[in-house]
C-alpha cells in the first residue's frame, strides 16, 4: 500500500522534478555499486579458495554461506565474478551486466593507442554509451557519473556561501578540456593507463573509495578529488564538468545533435528571466534554445517560474544558436 503511494506520487511530481530525482537516485546507486565491491574482498577469498557455497558453510557457518550465495548470485549480472572484480578496482572501464558490454569510450580510445588494436567486445561495449549520447546528449555526466555528486553538493555550499562570500565565476575555453584528453592519451600511451584515475574524476573517486574500504589506505587519487572540489568551490560553478573533464567533453561532442533535449515553450517564456541559464550546471542556456551539452538533469524545469521548459524530442530549428561544442 505505501510503495502504491509512493507510486502515485512521483507520477504526480513535475517532469523536471522527476529528472533530478532520478539522476540522483542512479548516480548514488553507482556510488553504492562501487563501495559494495570494495567490501567484497572476503568473498574474493571465498571464490578462489572454495567456488562453492557447501564448502563455504562448512567452514565458515551458515551465515557466511549465505552471504556467498547472494554475492555470488548479484556479481554473475556482471559475468565472471573474480575477473571482474580484480579487474575493476574501482576502474569500471568495461563491464557487462545482463550480457550487455558497457566500454567507458575514454578507456576505448586509450586501449586503441596504446595497442593498436582493440578486443571486439570490448568495441562493441562502446555502442551503448554512444547510442546514448546520440539520443540524449550528455546525460552520462547527470545519470552515472558517481564524482557529479560530489560537484552537485559543491555547487549548493558555493551558492550558500556566496550570501556572505564572493565566489567568482571563470570560464576557460572548452578546448581546453580536449586538451585534457589529449595530454592523457599520450601519457597513458607512455607510461599506462593508471592516469587515468588522476585525470578522470568518476575513475579518482572509485579509486579513492575502493582503496579506501578494501585495503585501508589512501590512493593517490585523492588528491585530485581535492583539486577537483578546490576548482569547483573557488573557481567557478560546476567548474570540472564544464571545462577540465574530457569525458564529458567527448559525449558532448558526440552528443551535440541529440534527438532528445530540453525544450523551451517560446509562448510562455518569460522575456527578463534567465534562471534557466543561471542554474545550469553545464553553463547553457535554455532560454536561447541551447542544446548541446545538456545533461537532461532537470534543474532548469525545476526552477523555470513559467514552466516553459519540458523534456522532449529536438525540432530542426531548436538548439541552432548554440555554439558549444
Amino acid at each position: 500500500m505505501k510503495m502504491h503511494k509512493l507510486i502515485e506520487n512521483i507520477k504526480k511530481l513535475p517532469a523536471g522534478k522527476k529528472l533530478l530525482y532520478f539522476s540522483l537516485a542512479t548516480r548514488i546507486s553507482v556510488l553504492l555499486l562501487i563501495t559494495t565491491f570494495a567490501l567484497m574482498n572476503s568473498y574474493l577469498n571465498y571464490k578462489t579458495g572454495y567456488n562453492s557455497s557447501r564448502l563455504v558453510g562448512l567452514s565458515s557457518g551458515v551465515l557466511a554461506q549465505a552471504a556467498y550465495q547472494i554475492t555470488d548470485t548479484m556479481l554473475y549480472f556482471f559475468d565472471d565474478p573474480i575477473g571482474f572484480l580484480q579487474a575493476s578496482s574501482g576502474m569500471t572501464w568495461s563491464i557487462r551486466i545482463l550480457g550487455v558490454p558497457f566500454t567507458d569510450p575514454v578507456a576505448g580510445l586509450s586501449i586503441l593507442i596504446k595497442n593498436h588494436s582493440m578486443e571486439t567486445g570490448f568495441a562493441i561495449g562502446l555502442l551503448v554509451p554512444f547510442f546514448m549520447a546520440f539520443v540524449f546528449g550528455r546525460v552520462f555526466c547527470a545519470y552515472i557519473c558517481p564524482a557529479s555528486l560530489l560537484f552537485f553538493s559543491i555547487a549548493r555550499i558555493r551558492r550558500t556561501l556566496g550570501t556572505w562570500f564572493y565566489f567568482p565565476q571563470f570560464k576557460m575555453s572548452q578546448w581546453f578540456a580536449w586538451g585534457v584528453l589529449l595530454g592523457g592519451l599520450v601519457t597513458a600511451w607512455q607510461f599506462g593507463h593508471g592516469v587515468w584515475t588522476l585525470i578522470l574524476p568518476y575513475f579518482a573517486m572509485g579509486q579513492t573509495i575502493f582503496h579506501g574500504i578494501a585495503f585501508g589506505t589512501a590512493s593517490v587519487s585523492v588528491f585530485s578529488l581535492i583539486a577537483f572540489f578546490i576548482l569547483d568551490l573557488v573557481f567557478g560553478h560546476q567548474f570540472t564538468c564544464r571545462y577540465v573533464c574530457p569525458t564529458g567533453r567527448l559525449l558532448g561532442f558526440i552528443g551535440r545533435k541529440s534527438i532528445i533535449s530540453v525544450r523551451r515553450n517560446d509562448k510562455l517564456c518569460l522575456e527578463k528571466c534567465n534562471m534557466c541559464a543561471d542554474v545550469c550546471p553545464m553553463g547553457i542556456s535554455p532560454k536561447l534554445d541551447e542544446s548541446v551539452n545538456c545533461t537532461l538533469c532537470g534543474e532548469c524545469m525545476v526552477i523555470c517560474p513559467a514552466n516553459c521548459l519540458k523534456p522532449g524530442k529536438l525540432v530542426a530549428h531548436e538548439g541552432q544558436n548554440s555554439k558549444k561544442d
